[in-house]
Formats: C-alpha cells, structure tokens, sequence
C-alpha cells in the first residue's frame, strides 16, 4: 500500500468516528445502501475533501506538538538559498508549519502528512470497544485536529499499533469509542522536526562558478580572525596578516561552504541553554561570506561523533552535519590555509635581486630588452641578461632560472608569530621594472634546522635550513659563474 493511500485510510476513519455514519455521508455524499456496503469492503471511505478546504491540521503527539497550514503561494527564498515551498505555479496548495514561516520546509513531506486531513480510509471497523486502553487509545501515541474553511473539523486519536502489522494503527474519533484499523503516515507520530529540510544551504550560480568575493573565519579554530578578499582575479589573506591563500584549500573550503546538507535536525528556536549544550554559544567555527553578491553566516558547535551541530544565520534550526562536509575549515586554522611559499614574485617582473649574508651585499641585475620581432602590438617579448658582482655577465636561461626556482622553492613548515632578535642570517631583497615597491625576505636562523622568514617586517612562519642552504648554494654558483642545478 502506498503512502498516500495509507494516509487517505487514517482521515477517513476520523469522520466516521467524530460524526458517525451520518457525517460519512453528509461529508461523501453517499447513500445508506452504499455506505453499508462500504464497510464491508476491503477499505472503508470515510470522508473525502479536496486540498484547498484545509484550513489546519494540528498533531499533539509523544514528541511534542505542531500546526500545519497551507500556502497558496510560493513563499520567498529563504536565507539559505531554499524556498520553504514546491517551485510550482499551481494553484495547489503546498504546506508549511505554523510558526515556522522562515524555515526551510520539506514540502513533500508537509502534503504526504495533511493528506489525512481531506481524505481517510479505513482498512477495518472493530466496531464499539468499551476498554479503549487495550488498544493504546487512553494514552494515544497522537491526537490529530483537523479544521476545514466550511466550518466543519474533525479530531481523532491513533493508538497503538497492530502486532501482526507495525504499519497499522488503531484510531478512533475524539469522543467515539468506535474503533477503526488505519495506516498512518510516519511524520504523524514524529515532531516538526521532521518536516525541516535538511537543505542548509545550497548556493548555485547559473554559470556554474560561484563567486566568493569575501570570506571571515573565526571562532575557536582563529584565534585571530582570518579575512580573505578577492584582489582582481587572486584570493588573498588580508587579515591578519598580508599573504596568497593556498588555492586549492581554499578552493575546498569554498566547495563546502556553498553545499551543507544535515543529517537531523535536532532543535527549533533554541534558548540560551540549548545553545550552550550544542556548543553555539561560543563555536568552534563561524563562516562569514559573500558569494554571487549574498551574505551568508555559518556557525558550527561542538562535535558529536562524527558530525557537527551547525546554524545557519537568521534560521532558528540547529542541524547535525557530517564532519567531513565541514571540516576542510571548521578543522582548519590560518596557517593551514595560506600559501606555503615565503615570496615568489614573477621572475619577468624582477630587474634586481640583491642578497646579504652575514652582512655582506651583493647583487644581480636583470636587464631586459625588447625583442621587436616577437612582440605585438598589444604584448611585448623582451630578452634578458643578468650581470652579477664586478660586472660579469652571467647564464640567464639555465643558471639564473634554475636559481631563482630555488630562491622560490624556500616554503613554510610551521607558523610562527615572534621575531627573533639580532640580525638576519640572510637578506634577499626584489626590485622590479614596472614598480617602485621593494619586497624584502629576511631569515633569522631559530632553533635546529629552522630559520624564521620574516617578509616586508611581517613574520611570515619557520622554514627549514635544508630549503636556505639549498638557495644560498646556488645563489655562490651562479655568481662564480658555475653550473647551477
């Protein structure tokens, strides 16, 4: 038996047993003779209305209580992206909950469930039973009160279900002792959470590239909130400190930010108390971001198992989330997801590239010519030359590039946050041809094997020796006039 024509046996029975025969027929417009004959059928119809002469279906249930209510109108998009109601135009009513107007409803679910108050079956009439107790309908696992725009209500009770069917329920009126054998659908015996959708959110351009221009992480994982902004066509770390964004760990946090399905829903309208319990009094995580030109704020609790409580803002829903669908940012932190190369300026771009070891300056300097039979009108070709200390010319293609790789190639290992004192153990200093701006990387030897790179005076992380040792040797090929590989 479907799930439609499970919900069309509950409603019917409720008419019969709030009105008797005589609301059967005055509700199905059906003969005596047809309606005796009805109740010895396989199912018995009870009452039939149409969708749009609902006005409410209220359930009080052992999990708590809610009020459905049609919509004739497709609501607004809610703040995560989702409308509360189906995308048809019709005229067909589609259902929401009373008092939660701006959450994201499951539509389907809504109808499969108010389905009983316009249409109910019975599969069987027990007929008068004087303990009702017996049959679970002293204490009923729900009451259900159905009211129609005519004037016309009904209230019933599904009690205990069959042992030889964990499917089917007894039911009986309100007031009615007659006792009735139905199918009912599951979210009648479940609380409104049940009709949330687990839709957090959902964020899809039309050209299938969304656009995140900014991106706030704080909470317990940053300590120092980490903003990144979009610089022309770079995601770039702005806050708190200046430096590129690890590409690909930020491309993931974006994949994740832009779809969060939940699991459960596990409270509506949370008081301080619940809050705290779920850890969203002080998150491990909040996401703050802007995306195809909408604002949108994500904030993750504590974790439970392997999943997340989670919030979306202006939605009053505390969902349970998958860790693995948070975690590239919820378990992340601000070094993780930055770029792990120290500098690394565009070796075209650079006309001068001086290094101090010890104290001791020296240089190289990178003429560039323009090449008029490779160039075109809108981009110029140039040739390069470098000349190293005391004039001497140098191998640009080979050695000079297999240098400045290894100048480039110098990346973090740890985050750091403290100067050393004293001076730098090396100094490498960038001049360009298009900029008067000069970038400086100074690196402090800290520790075993460690230096600490400190760039334009801003302490950048630890880097190890292997990686400086590896660039200076170069660096002492190159002006020898050796092989640099």
């Amino acid at each position: 038996m479907t799930t439609s024509t499970r919900n069309l046996i509950v409603v019917a029975a409720c008419i019969v047993v709030l009105g008797g025969a005589a609301a059967a027929l005055a509700l199905t417009g059906k003969s005596a003779d047809s309606a005796s004959s009805a109740a010895s059928a396989a199912t018995i119809d009870l009452v039939s209305k149409k969708s749009e002469d609902i006005v409410s279906m209220s359930v009080q249930n052992k999990k708590g209580s809610y009020t459905l209510i049609p919509v004739q109108t497709p609501a607004a998009s809610t703040a995560s992206g989702f409308s509360s109601l189906s995308s048809s135009e019709s005229s067909t009513p589609t259902y929401t909950l009373q008092g939660l107007e701006g959450v994201s409803i499951d539509s389907t679910a809504a109808g499969e469930v108010i389905q009983n108050g316009f249409n109910l079956v019975a599969s069987k009439n027990l007929g008068a039973i004087d303990n009702l107790a017996e049959f679970g309908l002293k204490d009923p696992e729900a009451t259900i009160k159905v009211k129609f725009k005519d004037g016309s209500n009904y209230n019933y009770k599904i009690g205990s279900a069959l042992a030889t069917d964990s499917s089917s329920y007894y039911m009986c009126g309100e007031d009615s002792n007659n006792v009735y054998v139905v199918s009912v659908d599951s979210g009648i015996l479940d609380s409104e959470n049940y009709f949330i959708s687990k839709d957090v959110l959902a964020i899809a351009d039309s050209s299938g590239q969304n656009d995140f221009t900014k991106l706030t992480l704080s909470g317990k994982s940053y300590p120092q909130p980490l903003t990144v902004a979009k610089l022309g066509t770079v995601q770039a770390i702005t806050s708190p400190y200046s430096a590129e964004a690890d590409a690909t760990k930020l491309g993931a946090v974006q994949t994740a930010l832009a779809t969060v399905t939940a699991t459960s829903v596990e409270a509506i309208h949370p008081d301080a108390a619940a809050l705290k319990t779920y850890g969203l009094d002080q998150p491990t995580a909040v996401a703050e971001f802007t995306v195809n030109k909408g604002s949108y704020k994500l904030s993750v609790g504590a974790k439970k198992d392997n999943s997340y409580y989670v919030m979306l803002d202006k939605v009053d829903v505390v969902y349970l989330v998958p860790a693995d669908s948070v975690s590239s940012w919820v378990e992340a932190n601000a070094f993780s997801l930055r770029s792990k190369i120290v500098m690394m300026p565009v070796i075209t771009d650079v006309k001068a590239v001086t290094v101090t070891v010890a104290g001791d300056s020296s240089g190289l300097t990178i003429a560039r010519t323009k090449d008029e039979t490779k160039s075109t009108e809108d981009k110029p070709a140039y040739t390069y030359q470098v000349t190293g200390t005391g004039g001497k010319k140098l191998d640009y293609e080979t050695n000079y590039k297999n240098f400045y790789k290894n100048l480039i190639s110098i990346l973090l290992l740890e985050a750091a946050d403290t100067k050393p004192g004293g001076s730098p153990d090396y100094t490498v200093e960038y001049q360009y041809y298009d900029k008067n701006d000069k970038d400086t990387v100074q690196l402090y030897k800290s520790g075993d094997r460690r230096y600490v790179a400190v760039v334009n005076g801003q302490v950048y992380g630890t880097v190890t020796s292997t990686d400086v040792d590896r660039m200076v040797s170069s660096y002492q090929l190159l002006q020898s006039g050796k092989a640099v590989s």
